[in-house]
């Protein structure tokens, strides 16, 4: 991706955007309805700092990851909005209430694929300690 021009610059700093035009391929082609649970994922994760600026992580217990560390993370469920999914996820792998600050990324690999990225304050004590790695 080159240099935006300023105007271009200003533009998005300014709320606004600008023509991507031969940059943009389009959208993919349709694949039916998109629905959570079928044909669609959507994660969500949260980035949770302590006191300390420690970063949370949880280790996985998941046959296919076990002991690796994550950063808080889960499905979205049909019918569950975007903060709802990320405080539920944070409260079932860690214990703690959050409270969302920022949406700090969107990734997306198509209509069927998408994760959001919180960053996140825990609103509450842990049921446990955390540890630095």
């Amino acid at each position: 991706m080159g240099e935006a021009p300023a105007a271009e610059l200003d533009a998005v700093l300014g709320g606004g955007g600008w023509d991507v035009g031969a940059n943009f391929e389009g959208p993919p082609p349709p694949t039916g309805p998109v629905r959570l649970g079928r044909n669609a994922c959507y994660v969500v994760l949260a980035v949770l700092f302590n006191e300390e600026d420690e970063v949370l992580l949880v280790q996985e217990a998941k046959a296919e990851c076990r002991g690796r560390w994550y950063l808080p993370a889960g499905r979205m469920e049909p019918g569950e909005g975007i903060v709802a999914a990320m405080r539920r996820e944070v409260k079932e792998e860690t214990g703690l209430e959050c409270q969302p600050l920022s949406l700090l990324a969107l990734e997306e690999r198509g209509p069927a694929w998408i994760r959001f990225a919180f960053l996140a304050r825990p609103t509450g004590p842990p049921d446990g300690h955390w540890c630095p790695l």
